[in-house]
């Protein structure tokens, strides 16, 4: 059960939509995190489920962060950046920002929608304070940079190695699911590594071939944020589907989810014809059943707790440097400081989550995620616990020693 859940109705900023913020857990050191997503049928349920994937993404990376979702129920999208405003502003009004939540992009926000946010907050805190807010913004690291990409593809090549798969980057035939910011720039950074993308899909629809797109003319598609049916033209050997569901069911070595999320379902899940899938989307699976079923055919999913938490690893990278006063370094710097705390991060996770595996063959690899997570859990608890112990000892000490001085 989620400890907090705020309803916002937006309609005095001539907005038709109700925002949604839930904080599933709060840590005593930094905020809850996790990102802002808008779309048209945004529920408290599905905003829920993901503050608590986010508890357990910050337990397995690391993180000091709790778990917390937003989420926007916007019909009109070229809204989305008022929409974000009067949520930071009235979130801020009621003392959840900055220091209880720490907000971020996700589907259909980005960095300058971040930067709306902020304004939103900083109307009534103040931009010193406002600015640790959220991360993921424009002048501070943006998840457009790649980030989740990164951690979706390094899972993958982890896996690969610690599982000793036939699989290799450079010549895997590779579907992927959305083309936004997670699947787009994963599709770049799988381009660079030699692998062969077969097929792509967005909410108008797929294409796929089985020779491969051809590179240059997908990065184009990718960078000017069309359409997957208007690209279908350029690719006249490739078969076009208005059911972007119909990609699921192609042949391929690996299939990347980055989509809306809840794709894998009773129907999609028989269809699959892939050895290994790499969940960059929240809550790919409808429920753990059809994890298990996927699981026994052979097929290994990456769960989406460790494969995409390199969005929330950036965000903890960037809070930090705010924190630290160093958002003055170089783009570049700060990019590489994020690809070296998510390689750190993600190459440690995996390796865990497979040892798990191999001692518990027959349950599926997000059974295995949750385990680990329990681990990590508890030993931070008996930490804390034997912290406290600690220090109850030496006040008892000091008190004894230096009481004579207070007498």
């Amino acid at each position: 059960m989620a400890q907090t859940v705020i309803k916002l109705n937006l309609d005095k900023y001539s907005l038709d939509g109700e925002a949604i913020l839930v904080i599933d857990t709060i840590e005593r050191t930094a905020p809850a995190k996790g990102g802002v997503r808008i779309h048209a049928n945004v529920t408290e349920d599905e905003i829920s489920a993901l503050a608590a994937e986010m508890t357990k993404k910050c337990i397995l990376a690391g993180l000091p962060f709790g778990g917390a979702k937003g989420g926007v129920r916007l019909a009109d999208l070229t809204q989305t950046k008022r929409a974000m405003y009067a949520f930071g502003r009235e979130l801020s009004k009621l003392d959840f920002l900055p220091y209880r939540w720490c907000a971020a992009p996700d589907v259909n926000t980005d960095s300058t929608s971040v930067d709306a946010f902020i304004a939103g907050c900083a109307s009534v805190k103040g931009w010193r304070k406002s600015r640790i807010a959220a991360t993921g913004k424009s002048s501070g690291i943006p998840h457009e940079l790649g980030s989740t990409a990164f951690s979706v593809v390094l899972s993958i090549e982890e896996i690969i190695t610690n599982l000793n798969l036939p699989i290799s980057l450079n010549s895997a035939r590779v579907i992927v699911e959305g083309t936004g910011e997670v699947g787009g720039n994963a599709v770049k950074i799988l381009m660079e590594k030699g692998a062969n993308i077969l097929g792509v899909s967005d909410i108008s629809g797929s294409v796929y071939t089985p020779q491969g797109l051809e590179q240059k003319k997908l990065c184009e598609h990718i960078s000017k944020n069309t359409f997957v049916k208007d690209l279908a033209a350029e690719f006249p050997s490739a078969r076009f589907d208005p059911d972007s569901s119909v990609l699921l069911s192609k042949e391929a070595d690996i299939l990347i989810l980055a989509g809306l999320g809840r794709s894998i379902n009773e129907q999609t899940a028989p269809l699959l014809k892939v050895k290994l899938i790499s969940e960059g989307a929240n809550i790919a699976y409808t429920n753990d059943s059809i994890r298990s079923d996927v699981h026994r055919r052979g097929i290994i999913s990456i769960p989406g707790i460790i494969a995409n938490s390199g969005g929330v690893i950036s965000s903890y990278e960037e809070w930090l440097l705010e924190c630290e006063a160093r958002m003055g370094i170089s783009i570049e710097e700060k990019w590489e400081r994020v690809k070296a705390s998510i390689s750190q991060r993600i190459s440690w996770n995996i390796s865990e989550l497979c040892r798990i595996m191999s001692e518990h063959p027959d349950v599926n690899p997000y059974q295995c995620a949750l385990e680990l997570a329990e681990m990590r859990e508890r030993s931070s608890r008996n930490a804390d616990r034997e912290l406290r112990e600690k220090t109850k000892e030496i006040n008892a000490l000091l008190e004894t020693k230096f009481s004579v001085y207070t007498k």
